[in-house]
């Protein structure tokens, strides 16, 4: 895909150089509104399972959404691109993301980060303060040391047993000649009645994931574990110390990052927002959106 100018991107997208890589954009809402830019989990997913929902903030923010290098239509690793495996780094992805909001030249912006977009935005707070006004921790965590929770929980145990387990040395998925992001997708579709409350819908999650990109390129540094932690060791204590407001959005059933991490977080961060949203699991946009957005919007707009 062609390179265009920030300026130049719409809803539909474009690929824009930023901090020497190529970044898959897309831009919704008034663009003299604040903007929010939103960082995808994954790391091998790209942005498209936040749609729609996310876009319909654009009544109160000028929405950016992206994929981070590695993923979706952003500068990719070979094959499919020419961007070395030793710079799938989330040090760097903090950069990147540092690097589109200063090219969106409004000041500091809104960030919403997603799963493991969420821990990106801790680094992005660590690395990049200055660029960060308000911050925005949907279905995330700052600790790691949430087993114990996970295992005692019966929604957990129970939906455990509904997933299908895939294995990292599948050679079906593994194959070179296996299609881009086989694995990672494999392992959406696996992991399903875990990460979405609303097992009525799953047909409807199914059809969600069949849209988004999937990528291998995150395989090797995975396996081979070169991959640092997504956020900073100390997350809780680099938030405390920037001292800016924190929305932290988590679904009620969450079984992933348990909701005890979001009530910890809450509790360490004074003055941070803290809202639990019912019926909803991991993607809780997709469970409750009604109240997933009625909590960000409350935020942006300080109500």
């Amino acid at each position: 895909m062609e390179r265009v100018l920030l300026d130049d991107v719409t809803d539909a997208g474009g690929v824009v150089r930023v901090n020497g890589v190529d970044l898959f954009v897309r831009r919704f809402g008034d663009r003299a509104l604040p903007p929010l830019v939103v960082i995808h989990g994954g790391p091998s997913w790209d942005h498209g399972y936040l749609l729609p929902t996310i876009a319909e903030l654009a009544d109160v923010a000028q929405v950016v959404l992206f994929d981070l290098r590695g993923c979706g239509r952003s500068h990719r690793t070979p094959p499919a691109g020419d961007l070395p495996e030793s710079q799938l780094q989330p040090t760097l992805f903090a950069d990147d993301v540092a690097a589109l909001i200063r090219a969106l030249g409004d000041g500091p912006a809104d960030v919403l980060g997603f799963s493991y977009g969420g821990r990106i935005a801790m680094r992005l707070v660590q690395q990049h303060p200055e660029v960060v006004r308000r911050l925005v921790l949907a279905s995330t965590t700052a600790y790691t040391d949430y087993e114990s929770e996970l295992e005692a929980s019966e929604d957990y145990q129970q939906r455990r047993e509904l997933c299908t387990n895939i294995g990292f040395d599948d050679p079906l998925m593994t194959d070179p000649d296996a299609p881009d992001g086989a694995l990672s997708r494999a392992m959406a579709y696996g992991d399903a009645p875990l990460m979405v409350w609303r097992l009525d819908r799953l047909d409807d999650w199914h059809r969600i994931l069949d849209g988004t990109r999937f990528s291998n390129d995150f395989n090797g540094p995975y396996s081979s574990g070169t991959l640092l932690p997504g956020g900073p060791a100390d997350s809780d204590e680099v938030l405390k110390d920037w001292g800016r407001p924190v929305l932290i959005l988590h679904g009620l059933r969450e079984m992933g990052f348990p909701i005890g991490t979001a009530r910890r977080l809450h509790a360490a961060l004074p003055g941070s927002t803290l809202v639990e949203v019912p019926e909803a699991a991991h993607m809780a946009h997709f469970d409750n959106p009604e109240r997933w957005l009625a909590g960000i919007r409350g935020f942006l707009i300080g109500v």
